[in-house]
Order: structure tokens, then C-alpha cells, then sequence
């Protein structure tokens, strides 16, 4: 019983950790001062937004290596998805607790509560009108990863810990924190090319 217990608490804090990354790649970005230039590519994108109704866009429309995108598509996702983010992390205390006091209503109701949150973050992530290659196909990778978790047992009821496959469980958050890990590392990068631009410019 203590070892399923031990397996469980890491597959939570699996769940937790990529989605503490990326929150931390939003706000490092966030930090960062925005150039004149940067605000008038964002008002040409800005009006290009409002003429056009939010649509799964055409890969072929897509652009790739053009940090403005990037930049543009992360803020996207932190304005329309970041809620879900924080809140899934605010998950793992409730996770924690009832694992702790091996409370099988209050684990069932903090599962039911992570895969509201993954749904609604399926949902926001599909309505992004995203520009750049980067973003897109991590995105694409992110449903794939998260879908694989709702199909889980674990996350449809069985919460009888002798009969959760956690290695499954494991790899499938796996794949989604790699994802995540991807976009954090952009937003990071971008973060000290900005700040380096900076004080050169100082």
C-alpha cells in the first residue's frame, strides 16, 4: 500500500511539473520589456486578429523561425489558457492531501477536478489561432499527450490504487511535460536574447 501510494504521489507531481515549467517560461517572457518595434508588428497582428474569426489555422499559413510569432502565440496561450495552468497546479496540495489520508471520495473528487481542467485546457489549446510551426506542433503534441491521460483508468473511475497502471500513467504525463519543457525552454531562450539586446542597447 505505501509503495502504490509512493507511485501515485510521483504521478501527480508529474502532472504538476510541466505545467509549473511553462508557467514559469510565461512569466520570464512577461518580464521582458516590449520594443517599439515589437509593438507595431503587434498592432498589424492585433488588426489582422479582429478581421479574422478564430479558426484551426491552414499549416500552410504557418511560420516558422519568426520569433514574433512565437512571442505572439505563447501570449496567446497564457491569455487564453493560462488559467487552466494555475489552477491544475493548484490541484496538487488537494492530490497530495487525499493521498496522504488515504480519503478515496476526496482522491475521486480531486481527479474528477483534473480532468475538468484537462478538458477545458483541450478545449482553449484547440481554440488558439496560432502563426508559428513552433507553437502549433507543440500544441498538437500536447492533445495527443493529453488525450492519452484522459484514457487513462485512472482519470475514468478506477481509483483503486492495486489497479492503476502507473508506468502508463507515468509515460503518458511524460510526454506531455517533454512538450511542455519544449515551450519553456523557448520562452527562456527568448528571455536572455531579450535582456542581452538590452543592455547592449544600454
Amino acid at each position: 500500500m505505501i509503495n502504490d501510494l509512493v507511485l501515485l504521489m510521483k504521478v501527480f507531481q508529474s502532472i504538476i511539473t510541466p505545467f509549473a515549467l511553462f508557467g514559469f517560461g510565461l512569466v520570464m517572457l512577461g518580464c521582458q520589456p516590449q520594443t517599439q518595434h515589437d509593438q507595431e508588428k503587434e498592432t498589424t497582428a492585433a488588426n489582422v486578429e479582429e478581421s479574422s474569426p478564430v479558426q484551426v489555422t491552414d499549416p500552410t499559413d504557418l511560420k516558422s523561425g519568426n520569433m514574433f510569432y512565437i512571442v505572439r502565440d505563447v501570449a496567446d496561450v497564457q491569455l487564453k489558457a493560462g488559467g487552466y495552468i494555475e489552477q491544475i497546479q493548484q490541484l496538487q496540495s488537494d492530490l497530495e492531501e487525499a493521498v496522504n489520508n488515504k480519503d478515496p471520495q476526496k482522491l475521486d473528487q480531486s481527479v474528477q477536478s483534473l480532468k475538468s481542467q484537462l478538458l477545458g485546457f483541450n478545449e482553449a489549446l484547440t481554440g488558439l489561432d496560432l502563426k508559428s510551426q513552433e507553437i502549433s506542433q507543440i500544441r498538437s503534441n500536447i492533445l495527443t499527450a493529453n488525450e492519452n491521460v484522459l484514457a487513462s483508468p485512472l482519470l475514468n473511475g478506477q481509483v483503486n490504487l492495486n489497479n492503476i497502471d502507473f508506468a502508463a500513467l507515468e509515460k503518458q504525463m511524460g510526454n506531455i511535460q517533454g512538450e511542455m519543457v519544449k515551450l519553456a525552454s523557448m520562452l527562456l531562450t527568448q528571455s536572455g536574447s531579450s535582456t542581452e539586446n538590452n543592455q547592449a542597447e544600454d
